[in-house]
């Protein structure tokens, strides 16, 4: 059992799910270069957010809440001091070009109250773009 996880410059990494989630996220962050502290999630290819930062620690099975053999895309969670909600950050770089297929599902993650307009998408950037106060 395992998934594909999509980040970073085109880079995909297949995960195992035959573990606990406290290790399979330790190790995604340890494979994906995100740093310890940052919270991540994932996003499925239907446009829905898994919600790992809930289980952060959690010791059930990764496969209790992931799908075999599906692809995902990994996102840096961050909290809107604005509104106090969650605000999703795609790790993934240049998907436009490389997954064009992601661009409407990432738009309206990163937007969610925003209409979106066709044919343009504007790049987020991955690093520096959020407050990484949890």
């Amino acid at each position: 059992m395992f998934v594909t996880i999509l980040h970073g410059d085109g880079r995909t990494e297949m995960m195992n799910l035959n573990c606990r989630l406290i290790n399979f996220i330790h190790h995604l962050k340890e494979k994906s270069g995100v740093d310890f502290k940052d919270c991540v999630d994932l996003m499925d290819s239907r446009g829905h957010v898994v919600e790992l930062r809930a289980q952060q620690r959690s010791l059930a099975a990764a496969s209790s809440v992931l799908a075999e053999r599906q692809r995902y895309v990994l996102l840096r969670v961050c909290r809107d001091d604005g509104s106090g909600s969650h605000k999703y950050v795609p790790l993934l770089n240049n998907y436009s070009q490389s997954h064009p297929e992601l661009i409407g599902l990432l738009k309206k993650l990163a937007n969610p109250g925003k209409p979106s307009k066709q044919g343009r998408m504007q790049r987020t950037k991955n690093i520096s773009s959020c407050d990484k106060k949890q």
